[in-house]
């Protein structure tokens, strides 16, 4: 299996599939509202839709570097803000995650498999890598990703269990 396929279906397992670890992206995030959603039920820890936003803002990065740009932090910034509250606009920011991974899979088919080998330029710095491959990036959103995912499966547990 190439590269690019093994990314690819490993993208897609964590967002869509039956990972071996646990639970997909779409099945984590399947029916939570908007209220659930703004929710901060556990002190100090971020809501599902600063995470979502949080995730979708390292997709958009990720493809950023797929397409050869530098290292730096995401256009909307590391941990943007959550701008709305109604169930419309829940709707909206998954969709744009969802825009957000269809970009990268469509990054990641479109590339030459030798494109996968090349390292990420260093925010101002002509002629240095990150150190880290465009493969190496494309697998680390996968786990960045899964990291989050188990987060949200917690604060979405934390919702549904009863209050003492």
């Amino acid at each position: 299996m190439s590269v690019r396929a093994n990314l690819s279906q490993k993208l897609l397992t964590v967002w869509n599939g039956d990972p071996w670890y646990g639970s997909s992206s779409s099945t984590i995030l399947k029916g939570v509202t908007a209220a659930e959603a703004l929710a901060h039920p556990l002190p100090g820890a971020q809501s599902i839709w600063e995470t979502l936003l949080h995730m979708t803002a390292w997709t958009e990065e990720t493809t950023s570097r797929m397409n050869g740009g530098e290292s730096k932090q995401p256009a909307r910034g590391d941990w943007p803000q959550v701008k709305g509250s109604t169930q419309d606009e829940w709707i909206a920011a998954q969709t744009e995650l969802l825009a957000a991974r269809k970009a990268l899979l469509e990054c990641i088919e479109n590339s030459h498999e030798e494109s996968m080998f090349l390292q990420v330029p260093k925010k101002g710095e002509t002629g240095h890598g990150s150190g880290a491959t465009r493969a190496d990036t494309a697998s680390g959103l996968a786990d960045h990703d899964v990291y989050h995912l188990g987060q949200i499966a917690l604060l979405k547990k934390s919702l549904k269990s009863p209050r003492s």
